[in-house]
């Protein structure tokens, strides 16, 4: 039930949603997928543009560096999401997203690791996700998840 529960926070904290995922911690239930995409999709035009994606990535750096050093490391973490981690379930998001292997996520592994849950969400490859793609992708992991 935890490994279930962090990855769609894994997913928040890609589409910068840091607030809602930290309120889903807080509040013990998991986010609803409605939520991140009004969050990143800036202009309210119904898609997310690959700006607008990196947009919110950067956004949502800033509000997960607490202590504003510029890296994310486990001490960044609200204590609900490190109490629930305690049992190993995030360390390896951390660990994929650490692509140079120095225990903490830059802005740039952080930004640039989640482009390609972008393009792999974005079906035609056009650029810019439509509420369809996210919901295809949604149900695909939900199923991998099932098995």
């Amino acid at each position: 039930m935890r490994l279930i529960t962090f990855i769609p926070l894994v997913a928040l904290c890609t589409t910068g949603c840091a607030g809602v995922a930290v309120r889903a911690v807080q509040a013990g239930h998991r986010p609803q997928a409605g939520q991140m995409f009004e969050t990143a999709d800036a202009d309210r035009d119904g898609r997310i543009t690959r700006a607008e994606f990196t947009d919110a990535r950067q956004k949502a750096f800033t509000k997960l560096d607490r202590d504003g050093d510029g890296y994310l490391t486990s001490a960044d973490a609200p204590r609900a999401l490190r109490a629930r981690r305690s049992g190993g379930q995030g360390n390896g998001a951390m660990r994929a997203m650490d692509t140079d292997g120095d225990g903490r996520i830059s802005r740039e592994e952080f930004v640039n690791g989640s482009l390609k849950i972008f393009d792999r969400t974005d079906a035609n490859h056009d650029g810019v996700v439509d509420t369809q793609e996210l919901s295809a992708f949604q149900a695909a992991a939900t199923a991998r998840r099932g098995q």
